[in-house]
């Protein structure tokens, strides 16, 4: 079974939008910035384990290099403050890894999007009515979907977006991208 590219997207994105502020709280001399560093990078971990992504060891590194800052045989040695140094210098290469994860994935993403859109404007103008009021919005998604795969003009981007996405990716798509007034 395919891994949902579009969870993957949306999950490493959102780690993407919390690293300003991880930014911010060294900035301010936050004393839980490494400790949110930490966090973050176990976030990000836990995402790419889940989708057997390779990128994971190098997370993994990352943590390793904060969490052996604690430790030395100095006599006079800080370990908070060598922590602190270590984690401000690994900021940029732990986004920059987490960015070059994403950046294939959602272009991809980018792209069955927009051949979803272009099917979804397709089939708005090939079919009468599949949406009714008494319909829940999942049943109606899932009868476009099957309009689409069962239409011998809209079958061949639907085969597309198959060998693209797994199924349930193909109907978050068509769930964010319809409007339920072209099928009224």
């Amino acid at each position: 079974m395919k891994k949902s590219q579009f969870i993957l997207v949306s999950q490493l994105k959102d780690q993407l939008l919390e690293f300003p502020g991880i930014v911010s709280s060294l900035e301010k001399k936050d004393p839980f910035f490494v400790e949110r560093m930490l966090s973050w990078l176990k976030s990000v971990e836990n995402i790419l384990s889940t989708n057997s992504i390779s990128e994971v060891s190098e997370i993994a590194g990352f943590r390793s290099k904060i969490l052996a800052g604690k430790i030395s045989d100095e006599r006079s040695f800080n370990a908070k403050k060598n922590q602190l140094r270590i984690t401000a210098n690994l900021l940029h290469d732990a986004q920059s890894c987490v960015l070059n994860v994403l950046l294939p994935h959602e272009t991809k993403m980018n792209e069955c999007r927009d051949i979803t859109k272009q099917i979804l404007a397709l089939a708005a103008q090939k079919t009468t009515r599949l949406y009714t009021s008494e319909i829940a919005f999942e049943d109606f998604v899932q009868k476009v979907w099957w309009h689409i795969i069962s239409d011998d003009d809209l079958k061949l981007g639907g085969v597309k977006l198959k060998s693209m996405l797994s199924e349930m990716d193909i109907i978050m798509l068509i769930a964010d991208e319809i409007d339920i007034k072209d099928f009224s």
